[in-house]
C-alpha cells in the first residue's frame, strides 16, 4: 500500500476546490472502533466550507480524491 497518500500528523495538506486552494496542517488523527481514520486539520487561513472542525476529513477521502487533495509529507 502506498503510504505517501495517507495523511499523518504534521503533514501539509492542500485542498483545491474550483479555482481556490486551501492550505492546512494535520494536527490530529483519530480512529473509530472499526479503524476508520479521521484527520483534523488546522487551516492556515480560512477553512473550506466543506470542512467541519468537529468531524474533520476521512483519511480515505484524502487518500482517494487525488484531484482535490495533495499532501506534503514531513
Amino acid at each position: 500500500m502506498e503510504k505517501s497518500r495517507w495523511a499523518s500528523v504534521g503533514d501539509l495538506i492542500f485542498q483545491t476546490i474550483g479555482s481556490r486552494q486551501y492550505t492546512g496542517v494535520v494536527y490530529h488523527i483519530a480512529f473509530d472502533i472499526h479503524y476508520h481514520g479521521t484527520a483534523y486539520i488546522k487551516w492556515i487561513e480560512k477553512a473550506p466550507n466543506r470542512y467541519n472542525d468537529e468531524y474533520g476529513y476521512s483519511l480515505s477521502n484524502i487518500h482517494n480524491l487525488r484531484g482535490e487533495f495533495d499532501l506534503e509529507k514531513v
